[in-house]
């Protein structure tokens, strides 16, 4: 998985912690299956590597729904990118879809290498993004 790893190894370290009043869940899908995922919460947060944002691997983001908004398209009904997913999940189900949603991502090195560590500029960036989550669960 390699850089792309950064979600699961997020997660991990969140789980140690005993959060109270937090679901941890390991989503390992996208588009319009992450509707299913997210419904029923307040709040949701993606975290998962991202490429080419323009910033430096390692580099940690925080984003909300709205900086997908200008990605949001209807080309291909079989996958959907978050924006387009996060609108239909607000359109088909307005009253169990999250209010809030977070998206924490960290700027990748290397996604197509299988591997079972991610790259030095990835791997550095793992207790910012924790402490990024952290912040936005108010913990």
């Amino acid at each position: 998985m390699c850089d792309d790893a950064i979600g699961l190894r997020v997660l991990e370290e969140l789980k140690t912690m005993e959060l109270e009043g937090v679901d941890l869940q390991d989503a390992c899908c996208s588009g319009f299956d992450l509707i299913e995922v997210m419904m029923d919460y307040d709040k949701v947060i993606l975290i998962d590597a991202i490429i080419d944002s323009g910033y430096p691997p390692g580099t940690v983001m925080e984003l909300c729904a709205d900086a997908f908004a200008d990605t949001v398209h209807g080309s291909n009904p079989h996958e959907a990118n978050i924006g387009t997913t996060i609108e239909l999940g607000k359109k088909l189900e307005p009253e169990r879809f999250p209010k809030e949603f977070y998206f924490v991502a960290v700027e990748a090195n290397d996604v197509a290498t299988v591997s079972e560590h991610m790259t030095p500029e990835v791997e550095a960036a793992l207790p910012e993004a924790v402490k990024t989550v952290l912040k936005l669960i108010g913990a």
